[in-house]
C-alpha cells in the first residue's frame, strides 16, 4: 500500500484517540496501556470505551465508539481478537482515520488468526484506515507526549527512531535512549503488519524533521522488492540501520510463530542490504550505537583514519580494528608530525596513533586533535579517552555526598565546554569524530553521568575502541555511498 505522508498524522500527532478495551483491571492491558498513555501527559481528549463501566481511570467512558462526542484521530485497540473485526467497522463507520491494535493472537497462531488478521485489515482499508499491529507493543513519539504502549518507557525526545516487528525488541532500544542521554524521535513496535509495514514507516519518517537516523529491527519482509526500494530511496535523506533476525534455522522458525514472518534467506538480504544502503548490525548493542554515531556528524570524504589516544594500548586496539572494519590507519604526513613534535613531550613515538604517552599537558590533547582535523591527509578522527580535556584528581575517602556532587558537576562542566569545542572542530574541517573513553577516577555513578551528559548534547562516549573504529567505518561506508549515488547522477 502506499500512504500520502498525511495518512499518518492521525497516528503520530492525534488530537484525540478512543481507547476500545480500556479496563480499571491492573492486570489488563487495557489498563496498563491507557495508564501509560496518561502517565506520558497526552494532552489530546481520550476516550474510553467499555459498555460495562461508567468511568475508567477516572475518565469518562462509553459504551460504544458511536457515543463519542467528536470523532478521534486514533483508536488505540485491545480486546480479544475475535471482536477486532467489528470494532475496526465500528471506527470506519465513524470517520477514525487511524488504529493501532495491541491486541494478540492473529496470523502468527494459525489459520484461524490468520483469518481474522485478514478481514481486520479488509475492512480498515476499505475505509480508508490506516493500521498499525496487531500483535505489537504499541508505539511512542516523545515530542507529542504520545504513549500508547506496554512498557511503561518514557523517553525524552531525540532524534533517533525505532522501527521494529518485535515490542520486546523496541522496547529495549527505547530504553537505550534513556540511558544513554540521547532520547528517541518515534519508537514504533509494528508487530505483524497486517496493514502497515516497516518500509511504510521508513517514508514517513524520511519526512520527519525530529528524526535525523532510523534504526530498525526486522524478522522477515512481506513486500521484499518494495521494502529495497523504500530503503533505497529513504536511505540518501536518512542512514537506515537494521538488525536482521532470522539468519539461523532455529531463528526462522522463532520469527515465524513470533510475528508471523518468513525470514527468507540471509545471503540475498545481505546483498540487497548492500545496494540499497542499509547497514548492518550485528546486535542490539551495535545496533543503537551506530544510531548515537550518525547524530551531528559531517560525511567523510574517505576512509583515512587520524587517531588520537591517551594511552598506546588503546591506540594499537583501534589500528587493528579499524583495519578490519575498512579504515585506513594513515600514514601522518612529515608537516602534521612536525606539527606534533610542537606539543607532544619529547619521548613520544611519532606516528598514527598518535599517542599521547599518558601525559596530561594542559591543553595538549585539545591541540593535537586539531591538528589532526587539520591534516589533508585524514577523512575521520577517532579520539580515545577525555581525560586530556578535563582536571580529574583521586579524591581523599570519606568525603561526603554533596563534596561528591560538587566534583561530578565540576567535571561535567569541563567536559560540556570540552564536547562543544570537538564538534565545533567536525563541523568546521567537515571531518566526523567518534570517541571512546574511561573515566580513571571516577566516583559513586560519575562515569554514567558523564555519558549521559554527553550523549544529551549528542556526542557519544562508547566504551571500547572496538566500538568506536565499527562506529566510524559505518558512516565512512555510509558516506562512500551517498558519494557513488551522486557521482551516478541519482542524487542532486
Amino acid at each position: 500500500m502506499n500512504y500520502a505522508p498525511e495518512k499518518f498524522q492521525p497516528l503520530f500527532d492525534p488530537r484525540s484517540i478512543a481507547f476500545i478495551g480500556a479496563s480499571n483491571d491492573t492486570g489488563k492491558w487495557g489498563y496498563i496501556v491507557l495508564r501509560n498513555l496518561i502517565n506520558g501527559g497526552y494532552q489530546g481528549n481520550i476516550y474510553p470505551v467499555n459498555p460495562k463501566e461508567k468511568t475508567v481511570q477516572h475518565i469518562p467512558a462509553y459504551s460504544r465508539i458511536s457515543e463519542i462526542p467528536e470523532v478521534p484521530d486514533l483508536a488505540v485497540i485491545v480486546i480479544p481478537p475475535v471482536l477486532v473485526p467489528g470494532v475496526i467497522e465500528e471506527c470506519v463507520a465513524g470517520g477514525i482515520r487511524a488504529g493501532l491494535v495491541i491486541t494478540a493472537g492473529f496470523a502468527e497462531v494459525g489459520e484461524e488468526g490468520k483469518a481474522l488478521q485478514a478481514e481486520m485489515v479488509e475492512k480498515a482499508r476499505k475505509g480508508g484506515m490506516i493500521l498499525v499491529g496487531p500483535n505489537c507493543n504499541g508505539i511512542l513519539r516523545p515530542s507529542r507526549k504520545l504513549f500508547p504502549q506496554m512498557p511503561a518507557v518514557f523517553p525524552p525526545n531525540g532524534r533517533i527512531s525505532i522501527v521494529s516487528q518485535s515490542g520486546n525488541v523496541a522496547t529495549s532500544l527505547s530504553q537505550r535512549g534513556i540511558k544513554t542521554g540521547y532520547g528517541i524521535g518515534c519508537t514504533v513496535s509494528s508487530g505483524n503488519e497486517a496493514d502497515l509495514h516497516c518500509e511504510d514507516f521508513f517514508d514517513f519518517l524520511a519526512n520527519d524533521p525530529g528524526t535525523d537516523v532510523i534504526i530498525s529491527y526486522v524478522e522477515g519482509l512481506k513486500d521484499g522488492r518494495r521494502f529495497f526500494e523504500t530503503a533505497k530511496r529513504v536511505g540518501i535523506k536518512k542512514p537506515i540501520i537494521m538488525l536482521k533476525a532470522g539468519g539461523t534455522e532455529a531463528g526462522a522458525q522463532a520469527a515465524l510463530s513470533h510475528t508471523a514472518s518468513l525470514a527468507g534467506l540471509d545471503s540475498a538480504f545481505q546483498g540487497a542490504c548492500r545496494q540499497c544502503g542499509i547497514i548492518r548490525a550485528n546486535n542490539l548493542e551495535d545496533l543503537f550505537n551506530i544510531g548515537m554515531g550518525f547524530i551531528d556528524q559531517p560525511r567523510a570524504r574517505g576512509n583515512k583514519v587520524g587517531i588520537v589516544t591517551m594511552g598506546g594500548g588503546w591506540g594499537v586496539l583501534a589500528a587493528d580494528a579499524g583495519a578490519r572494519y575498512g579504515l585506513d590507519v594513515v600514514r601522518l604526513s612529515d608537516k602534521t608530525l612536525s606539527a606534533l613534535n610542537e606539543i607532544l613531550p619529547p619521548w613520544w613515538n611519532p606516528g598514527n596513533p598518535v599517542d599521547m604517552v599518558a601525559g596530561n599537558i594542559p591543553g595538549a590533547l585539545m591541540k593535537s586533535l586539531k591538528i589532526l582535523f587539520e591534516a589533508p591527509e585524514t577523512d575521520c578522527i577517532l579520539l580515545l579517552g577525555i581525560i586530556g580535556f578535563i582536571k580529574i584528581r583521586p579524591l581523599p575517602p570519606n568525603l561526603n555526598l554533596e563534596m561528591v556532587d560538587q566534583h561530578i558537576a565540576n567535571t561535567l562542566n569541563e567536559l560540556s565546554k570540552a564536547i562543544q569545542e570537538v564538534k565545533n572542530m567536525a563541523r568546521l574541517y567537515q571531518k566526523p569524530v567518534v570517541t571512546a573513553t574511561e573515566i580513571p577516577f571516577a566516583v559513586g555513578n560519575m562515569e554514567e553521568r558523564i555519558f549521559y551528559q554527553a550523549g544529551r548534547k549528542g556526542f557519544p562516549l562508547f566504551r571500547t575502541p572496538d566500538a568506536a573504529a565499527r562506529v566510524m567505518s559505518c558512516i565512512v561506508h555510509h558516506s562512500g555511498y551517498i558519494r557513488e549515488r551522486q557521482n551516478a547522477g541519482n542524487l542532486p
